[in-house]
């Protein structure tokens, strides 16, 4: 006992002493890791930090006053009144971070912009730098459990913020954003911002805990109708609003190399405006999601159990991306059995405008499974499948998906602006029916454009399965996977603006129309060859056999047919077509054989016309007054295609 007690003085001793000696130089220890952090900041990131006042306050906390960080051009980047923080000390002790508590009182954060060059520039450009310098074989579930400890780390449990402000500028724009308060507790969060810019106030309230590495966050407006999420439109470009925004992340573990996260998100009444998504804002009344989150050493996915809430419509999302000898990719998209009513109208308003209103019976049900290996693209499984039972379509929407079987006006569109309008039908002098197109021409573009039309239902998945292929192998786009039907569809029933909304509801109506037989093949193919741009403002076969070989549609021989279906991905571009001596271009001999041998191995036309075949023309029409002669197609004249 005697020398337990003889220990135990020694040790208190030396507690004592340590604890003398902390209290010595930890302001001369402070001192030099702030020096330390100035020399990093100006070397690597050519900023100057200062402060008037740098010293412990209390046992372990750091307290601050005027700090200011200023970029090499003199502008400056953060200004802080006062500023406390408090460290896990026996953290710190290992040499590991950890914030328990912060308070920061007026403070204002300036990210301007100007001439491409931002402030704050240089610590983007460093973290990019450092990304790539990671092996190919880093260890994913490492780098996630690193960013999520660190911060979760950094967000201190007890925080008390007042008056902090952020202010962007970029060029003329400016956006200004006032936290008046933000107080986290170990039982509750709550805070608010103010967007200066329309004097909207968002507000926040919740729970947070350091410690399980979990939160549950509500964000909300004061008034939903005018407030837009603040910075969005001059970073993004967008518009972006709703009543309330419900994040959780309940669980996080990494055990055995493995980082699970589990969680939710759910919107009401949300609404997004991009000019890369729609036209008109896109609406949503509710959506949930679900996640589960699994992180590998070389793979992460989402799994089976994970959903998607669409206003009615339970989407279930599986994702797997694996990095071994080679990449592989792994996408099924389900969305549950539900009443065909139910499916149109849980569709985002403003994505699906031509369809609003759909009515419908019978009950339709979504599968998609995609799978890449990017060691053998080709090899790659795309299936989509929409499937239906005992469905009937009774109101076609606010546009008319029967209106194609009689005639109707067509409007056309270049780059978004009004072109001309005609009528598709009989009251069209221009107008030639079906029966009335050279046999050559009609063969010859289903050769070119889609071989399958007459057998398909509107898509053909294995001519998009190529054009993945295709694009994955080249890192660009250079095949389309469109067929007749799809073009068709877009031509007639929607914008030609370039939207992830519009492709989308191409499908849906595609679809639609095929599927349930609103519109005969025969009449699809009638219309597709009355309005395809063969030429500069020559719509349709009727205006392309006069304007080039000042012929009916039906007297067009074989040459002039394949020449006119070469026009298709780029009628404008027929004028560098012939050399000096008014001959087609070398190129040409490649694309008529191609033609020419699909054609005869489908009996489309005999062997003495594949033998008599030659890539050669001549223009009799106006046409021949538009002819360019020169080696290449200027760049500013370049038109490539859509699919």
């Amino acid at each position: 006992m005697n020398k337990l007690r003889r220990w135990g003085q020694v040790l208190l001793i030396v507690c004592m002493v340590l604890m003398i000696l902390y209290f010595i130089t930890r302001n001369f220890f402070l001192q030099k890791a702030f020096n330390h952090i100035a020399k990093k900041l100006k070397g690597e990131y050519q900023t100057e930090i200062s402060l008037t006042e740098l010293r412990f306050k209390g046992f372990a906390g750091i307290e601050i006053k005027n700090l200011a960080i200023v970029t090499e051009q003199q502008d400056t980047l953060l200004i802080v009144d006062s500023m406390y923080v408090r460290p896990d000390l026996f953290r710190l002790l290992i040499g590991k971070i950890r914030l328990k508590e912060a308070r920061v009182k007026n403070a204002s954060l300036f990210l301007v912009c100007r001439d491409s060059s931002c402030n704050y520039q240089a610590f983007l450009q460093r973290k990019r730098n450092e990304t790539e310098q990671i092996s190919p074989e880093r260890n994913y579930a490492a780098l996630l459990s690193s960013i999520m400890n660190k911060a979760f780390d950094i967000v201190p449990q007890e925080a008390d913020f007042k008056n902090i402000n952020v202010r962007y500028t970029n060029e003329d724009k400016e956006d200004k954003i006032n936290f008046p308060s933000f107080v986290s507790s170990d039982q509750h969060v709550e805070g608010s911002l103010i967007n200066l810019a329309d004097s909207s106030q968002w507000n926040l309230a919740g729970s947070f805990s350091q410690r399980n590495r979990t939160f549950d966050f509500k964000i909300y407006p004061e008034d939903s109708k005018k407030s837009n999420v603040p910075l969005l439109q001059s970073l993004v470009k967008a518009n972006c609003r709703f009543d309330s925004l419900h994040c959780v992340l309940s669980e996080y573990s990494h055990s055995r190399g493995r980082v699970e996260l589990s969680g939710n998100v759910s919107v009401d009444h949300f609404f997004l405006q991009h000019p890369k998504i729609s036209d008109e804002p896109v609406g949503i009344d509710h959506a949930d999601f679900s996640f589960n989150i699994h992180v590998g050493k070389n793979y992460f996915g989402l799994d089976s159990s994970s959903f998607v809430q669409l206003n009615k419509m339970v989407v279930r999302p599986v994702f797997e991306y694996l990095n071994d000898e080679s990449k592989k990719y792994e996408l099924k998209v389900s969305i549950d059995q539900l009443p065909a009513n139910d499916f149109f109208t849980s569709l985002p308003s403003g994505m699906f405008d031509e369809v609003e209103g759909v009515e419908a019976d019978g009950t339709l049900q979504y599968s998609l499974c995609f799978k890449l290996d990017s060691s053998q693209p080709d090899s790659l499984v795309f299936n989509s499948t929409m499937k239906k039972e005992k469905f009937r379509l009774k109101n076609g929407g606010r546009e008319n998906l029967l209106k194609m079987n009689g005639e109707f006006m067509y409007s056309v569109y270049e780059n978004d602006k009004f072109v001309r309008s005609f009528m598709v039908g009989s009251s069209n002098p221009g107008f030639t029916p079906i029966e009335q197109v050279s046999p050559y021409f009609k063969n010859a573009v289903m050769t070119s454009e889609d071989g399958s039309f007459f057998f398909h239902n509107g898509f053909n998945e294995d001519a998009f399965r190529k054009s993945i292929a295709a694009n994955y192998k080249a890192g660009k786009f250079v095949r389309g996977g469109s067929t007749i039907s799809m073009q068709l569809i877009k031509n007639v029933f929607l914008t030609r603006h370039k939207t992830i909304a519009r492709k989308v509801e191409e499908a849906l109506m595609v679809w639609l129309i095929e599927s349930n037989r609103l519109c005969s093949k025969e009449r699809m193919f009638e219309v597709y060859l009355n309005i395809i741009e063969l030429g500069p403002g020559i719509y349709g076969i009727g205006e392309a056999s006069k304007f080039y070989f000042n012929k009916r549609p039906g007297e067009l021989n074989l040459a002039e047919s394949v020449f006119l279906a070469s026009l298709l991905p780029r009628p404008k571009w027929f004028k560098y077509s012939f050399d000096e001596q008014g001959n087609l271009k070398p190129y040409f001999a490649d694309y008529y054989r191609v033609v020419a041998n699909f054609l005869l191995k489908k009996d489309l036309i005999s062997q003495v016309e594949y033998d008599q075949l030659r890539p050669h023309v001549e223009l009799k029409g106006l046409a021949k007054n538009f002819v360019v002669i020169t080696d290449s197609i200027p760049k500013t004249e370049e038109e490539p295609g859509e699919q």
